[in-house]
């Protein structure tokens, strides 16, 4: 029966993880860029609480310069998070890691915006991944990368 259940928890652990790791390989030094990560994942959960996931999607794609290719790395972590749903899954819509913002946009809303239950289940997984992420980042840093 545990092999039908979905552990989310679990999941929003795994992709957090994940976030910290690519990271820590980026080429501008481990302890920087986990830094960055830091303060990029703070700036995004806080876009997130404040205006919802419509305008996180934005503030992560409107990200320039060194936050770039950091905001990439949140971004395909949150769409990997969604593929394992399992209403998702089968998604043909789905859109690809490197898409274009008004595909992206275009997707959350026919997908995701659209239905309360799923907007709220996504929110929380969201909010849950980069508060562990946040945390995941202050923690490898702490420990010198």
């Amino acid at each position: 029966m545990s092999g039908d259940v979905l552990n989310l928890d679990l999941l929003t652990a795994g992709y957090a993880q994940e976030m910290v790791e690519k990271a820590r390989c980026m080429t501008e030094g481990a302890n920087k860029s986990i830094e960055a990560l830091e303060r990029l994942v703070t700036k995004t959960l806080g876009v997130l609480q404040e205006q919802g996931i419509y305008a996180m999607i934005l503030f992560l794609h409107s990200r320039t310069s060194t936050e770039k290719e950091l905001a990439k790395t949140i971004r395909a972590s949150l769409f990997g998070l969604l593929r394992e749903l399992p209403d998702l899954q089968n998604n043909d819509q789905f859109p690809a890691d490197d898409a274009q913002p008004q595909e992206v946009l275009k997707f959350f809303k026919e997908n995701i915006l659209n239905d309360l239950d799923t907007l709220l289940l996504i929110r929380d997984l969201y909010e849950q991944t980069l508060i562990y992420s946040r945390y995941g980042a202050k923690a490898a840093k702490d420990r010198g990368a």
